[in-house]
């Protein structure tokens, strides 16, 4: 159903991304191609998008899935360790591959298997990714097929652990045949700290390119039209335009809504409201990482309609008491960039998270 507020896994289900799902196709399916960019804002359905691909396709592949902040090599490798598991139930019917997936693993120092569960230790006795991608090459080949390393909001690996892993996988598509890597992320974010910062291993290295868009206003509204219409719930359209008019496209939040109107039948005030809520959670998520109270005041800042540089940075100087160099802002600024949280003229690029950042306190 096109207001399922999962991620999709079924062509049918996936509005308007014909370009984007024929254009992904076309990289998965060609020998040479060895690493994919899916890039966007969030909530444009870059999930959605390789999800559907992978297994409409019927390719194997691991997700590993970080829209959960990593903050230790504890957590990176327990969401391995879940998305090792989960491949395996995934392909339990293709023996061939899971066996040889099996027997490989258990050649590594810090596997566990117990029976069809991996556990991968993370102490210093942790296996190196470079020795699971080399294991999952062989396993590969040996089953006779190319195996995807799919990595969901790439740009939050960030700092010593995001290098471990571009290490790895540098190393992997300068010496492995068998795999073929999805970086999916915001376009700054993965664009300029992953693959377009000299100090990153994966600096240099050819990439291909699939983008997801925003809806336009007349594919907006035929996208509600046909979500409620399988839901056999009416909507007076003066609604819909506006809520097409408040959601800018953005098809994540464009779900939320028709999911939310169809099953509880709110008015369209508390789902928005809700929204906002839901991505004031994100942004305090987002900024427990950071240097909190100086981030929460640009963003309200910014929100308010301050974009001008010298007005930002007086501003702030107001609100610390004390005097912000120059640098400090560009990088602040910058961060909200990479993470598509505003864009390069200093706007919020979804509305409901600048709705969100006039709440922070």
């Amino acid at each position: 159903m096109l207001f399922d507020p999962k991620p999709k896994t079924r062509k049918v289900d996936l509005f308007n991304f014909e370009k984007e799902f024929n254009r992904l196709s076309y990289l998965i399916n060609d020998p040479l191609t060895r690493l994919i960019v899916v890039k966007g804002l969030r909530r444009t359905g870059k999930t959605s998008l390789v999800l559907t691909l992978l297994n409409e396709l019927g390719v194997p592949y691991v997700l590993i899935d970080v829209r959960e902040f990593v903050r230790s090599r504890r957590g990176l490798y327990s969401i391995l360790s879940r998305s090792l598991n989960s491949f395996i139930r995934r392909y339990l019917p293709s023996k061939a591959l899971i066996n040889s997936v099996m027997k490989a693993l258990s050649n590594i120092r810090g596997v566990g298997i117990s029976g069809l569960e991996i556990s991968l230790s993370w102490g210093k006795n942790r296996p190196l990714l470079t020795e699971l991608f080399r294991e999952l090459d062989r396993a590969s080949h040996d089953a006779g097929v190319r195996l995807i390393i799919a990595i969901d909001e790439a740009q939050r690996l960030g700092g010593p652990l995001g290098i471990e892993v571009w290490d790895a996988i540098a190393h992997a598509y300068d010496f492995l045949d068998n795999l073929v890597f999805i970086l999916s992320g915001s376009e700054m974010g993965v664009l300029s700290l992953i693959l377009g910062n000299p100090r990153s291993p994966l600096f240099g290295r050819a990439y291909a390119e699939v983008t997801t868009q925003r809806l336009s206003h007349e594919r907006s509204l035929e996208f509600l039209r046909l979500g409620f219409s399988e839901v056999n719930v009416k909507v007076d359209e003066d609604e819909l335009e506006n809520v097409v008019g408040r959601l800018d496209g953005i098809i994540g939040w464009l779900t939320y809504y028709g999911y939310s109107r169809s099953i509880g039948s709110r008015d369209l005030g508390t789902i928005i409201n809700d929204a906002v809520d839901m991505a004031k959670q994100e942004l305090e998520n987002f900024l427990s990482l950071r240097a909190s109270r100086r981030y929460r005041v640009i963003l309200k800042l910014l929100a308010s309609g301050i974009r001008e540089w010298g007005l930002l940075k007086r501003t702030l100087e107001s609100y610390e008491g004390s005097q912000v160099s120059d640098r400090v802002l560009h990088d602040v600024l910058m961060t909200l960039k990479r993470h598509s949280i505003i864009d390069d003229s200093l706007e919020f690029t979804d509305p409901i998270i600048k709705e969100a950042s006039k709440k922070l306190y």
